[in-house]
């Protein structure tokens, strides 16, 4: 019986290692198909060192998953018994993104390079080398804060370690990565949205980043999506527009890829607020009434709130004013709430009543259904809808909240001035905590952390 051919019994692997071990910008077109872009190359060229540590730092659009597929059938193709590691928060997104270019540039590889086809094999979810599916291989593993220890166990000759969102990753998970990293060609690549200036990710562009060509540590990247031949000037402008101008945290984060001391910090500043309570807003099409009524936790430090106002148009040209704002102490239970909803409501036409139907809410709900009146209930936990609102929000009050602060921006929203509620207001605006999750959408705290 014949024995198995692979890769080293094969007599086209040698001379294909000496050609392009060491020009992966050569491989990329010739045996991929890929014509690097100008961002992509001193990055293709960084990774191909022996033993490197690169960090990359970017925005949308600059080609990050195409180019870490082209790298790991590089790594895979020219390095014997190669391992490759892509750690990721999300391993559906890796199988999604990255497998799919690889998908594409194998087909193109195989189809230049026959041979390649019969010593390596590619799935949908794996990638290895014939005759060592297990020491030859791309793993993928998932990361959950507290199960740092699943990052651990990776040894190999030629190592590659690729850190998806590494932004996210707490300092102890890189403690088991970098643990691993022990032998001569054990390299780590870190790729992330610069959603936080703390953090392993953070410091491996700063302390840990290499101050010269010959220093010890991360050599670091920038990818700004304005400068990405991928990216259309359509798009940036969008995006201008979408996140609040330049200057805006998000802008920073998801275009510029560039850190921010604006990534964590206050949702609403004291200057938007006071503009908020004198806003002249403009109704410039059909408009309608709704009641938003949240009630109190029944903590003793809340308090149930009912309010009614004007609004018109949709997404970014919505215009609201509060005609109406009512604040009960917390003695007020879900019945009794339900029957002031019902009652302040009824002098206004056709309007549209949402319940806070979580908790204490539910019972407001309930009650204000079996008398014959429609109600919207609003889950603000639970996941927006459009996949254009999951890009940039983990849930729908992650979303409420940072409409209401572009609303304000915009001068789109007029806030209710009557002096009995004015002051409160103004205080509760100007407290909403949030930051940015390891992929990049906006997270405000819970009501429970912000009063801790």
């Amino acid at each position: 019986m014949a024995k198995r051919k692979t890769a080293l019994s094969s007599p086209e692997y040698p001379a294909y290692v000496a050609r392009y071990r060491h020009d992966w910008e050569r491989l990329a077109l010739d045996v991929c198909g890929m014509h690097l872009t100008h961002q992509q190359c001193p990055l293709a060229f960084s990774i191909q060192q022996e033993g490197c540590r690169v960090s990359v730092s970017s925005g949308h659009g600059t080609g990050k998953s195409s180019l870490l597929a082209m790298l790991i059938i590089a790594f895979m193709t020219t390095y014997p018994k190669a391992r490759v590691v892509i750690t990721a928060n999300k391993v559906e997104q890796v199988k999604i993104g990255i497998f799919k270019y690889l998908a594409d540039y194998w087909q193109k590889a195989v189809n230049r390079f026959p041979w390649l086809d019969e010593v390596f094999t590619l799935t949908a979810e794996q990638f290895y080398a014939v005759g060592f599916q297990k020491s030859w291989s791309v793993g993928i593993k998932g990361y959950r804060l507290g199960n740092e220890e699943a990052l651990a166990g990776e040894h190999a000759d030629h190592l590659l370690y690729i850190v998806d969102e590494a932004s996210g990753l707490s300092d102890k998970a890189f403690d088991y990565i970098t643990g691993a990293l022990t032998q001569t060609d054990n390299r780590l690549v870190l790729l992330s949205q610069p959603t936080r200036i703390t953090g392993y990710f953070y410091e491996s562009h700063h302390s840990l980043a290499k101050t010269s060509p010959d220093d010890h540590g991360f050599t670091a990247f920038q990818l700004n999506s304005e400068e990405s031949p991928l990216v259309t000037q359509s798009y940036i402008v969008e995006k201008v527009k979408q996140y609040g101008g330049r200057q805006s945290p998000e802008y920073c984060i998801r275009v510029l890829g560039a850190f921010t001391k604006q990534a964590e910090g206050m949702l609403i500043g004291r200057d938007d607020v006071d503009r908020g309570f004198i806003n002249e807003v403009e109704h410039r099409s059909e408009w309608g009434y709704i009641a938003i009524a949240d009630i109190a936790g029944g903590e003793g430090r809340d308090s149930s709130v009912l309010n009614i106002l004007k609004v018109s148009g949709f997404d970014d040209e919505r215009v609201a004013e509060s005609v109406k704002l009512l604040e009960m102490n917390t003695g007020v239970d879900g019945v009794e709430f339900a029957e002031i909803v019902e009652k302040e409501t009824q002098s206004y036409p056709n309007i549209t009543i949402g319940v806070d139907a979580d908790g204490y809410g539910l019972i407001t709900a309930q009650t204000l259904e079996k008398r014959g009146i429609d109600v919207i209930r609003i889950h603000w936990g639970t996941p927006v809808h459009s996949k254009t609102q999951k890009i940039r929000f983990r849930s729908k009050r992650d979303f409420a909240s940072v409409m209401v602060k572009e609303a304000l921006r915009d001068n789109r929203l007029r806030l209710n001035d009557h002096y009995s509620v004015k002051q409160k207001t103004l205080n509760q605006f100007v407290k909403i905590p949030y930051k940015f999750n390891e992929v990049g959408q906006w997270r405000i705290e819970s009501k429970e952390k912000m009063r801790a």
